[in-house]
């Protein structure tokens, strides 16, 4: 079962890849399976997975609303691009939130007491908690979420980049 939560997280960033159409989802693969070292806990249980899994959905929703704060001149900066199609882009983002959802939801189902836990009921409920997510409960978690910050940040500015220049 840990397998599953971890290939979830991989179809996460897979499937937006076949949302905007990019032909390189191999690619993308790669990049999901960066180094992400820090975590602080072994992954020898479904709950530890879970946990890693519901933090990490967190640490991509802080990622999409701080690209949600800015302007099309922010994001044509961000990206590295001379036009923005704000529409591809708001497409993009609302697929993962509904993913997110799904993921947080799944890695939710049996997690009271565990780390990262508040229950959700929507879009909007996620979005409240990734706002106020830190993932620093602890030193160990603190470094883990400087990490995970940047590699999302990354990945989501890669997955906004190929949505703008899709033809």
């Amino acid at each position: 079962m840990q397998w599953l939560r971890i290939a979830s997280i991989l179809l996460l960033w897979a499937g937006v890849c076949r949302m905007v159409g990019a032909a390189d989802v191999v690619h993308s693969l790669a990049l999901a399976n960066m180094d992400r070292t820090g975590w602080p806990q072994a992954l020898t249980t479904q709950a530890d997975v879970d946990t890693a899994s519901r933090a990490e959905v967190l640490m991509v929703g802080k990622a999409l609303l701080a690209s949600e704060a800015l302007d099309e001149q922010g994001l044509k900066q961000r990206l590295g691009v001379q036009a923005v199609k704000l529409k591809s882009v708001r497409q993009v983002r609302e697929g993962l939130w509904d993913r997110l959802l799904i993921t947080y939801r799944n890695a939710s189902q049996n997690c009271d007491g565990e780390p990262f836990c508040p229950r959700v009921r929507s879009v909007a409920d996620l979005r409240q908690l990734a706002a106020a997510f830190t993932g620093e409960i602890s030193p160990a978690y603190a470094v883990w979420a400087s990490k995970s910050q940047v590699f999302h940040e990354q990945a989501l500015d890669e997955q906004l980049r190929v949505a703008v220049l899709r033809p």
